[in-house]
């Protein structure tokens, strides 16, 4: 009948073996699934007997957006990283990963000339060639 039978407690519970093929693919929307073994990170992957697509359970990873937007306010208020992971509980590395994917288009962009009319340099050297005398241990 397509029901099996669970001991828990002491008391018989059905369960319809159809559980496990509850997921339902998000690409093609099959409900025909079947499990495949479980990620790097100890979740149900599955796989679409559709179209044969491998997909898992939600990313419980997945960090909130306003969470997002007030450690990119932090950033931007001079708060340092690791002082922000402190704070908000997520990985420092996330928190520069998030400012490096906001600013990609926008403040790393090379000024055009048109827009500059003085150009000041400090320091500035560099090299013309290759060194002709050997250096370090054993240089003659």
């Amino acid at each position: 009948m397509g029901l099996r039978t669970r001991y828990g407690d002491g008391a018989k519970r059905y369960i319809p073996c159809l559980l496990r093929f509850a997921m339902q693919c998000p690409r093609c929307n099959h409900h025909h699934t079947q499990k495949i073994g479980l990620s790097r990170h100890k979740r149900q992957r599955w796989m679409c007997m559709g179209c044969h697509r491998t997909f898992g359970d939600k990313d419980l990873r997945l960090i909130d957006p306003k969470t997002k937007a007030l450690a990119l306010a932090m950033y931007a208020e001079g708060i340092a990283a690791r002082k922000i992971e402190r704070l908000l509980h997520v990985s420092h590395n996330a928190v520069l990963g998030w400012v490096r994917k906001e600013v990609a288009g926008k403040a790393l962009q090379a000024p055009t000339a048109k827009d500059l009319a003085v150009i000041e340099a400090d320091e500035m050297w560099s090299y013309v060639g290759s060194k002709n005398s050997p250096s370090g241990c054993g240089g003659q």
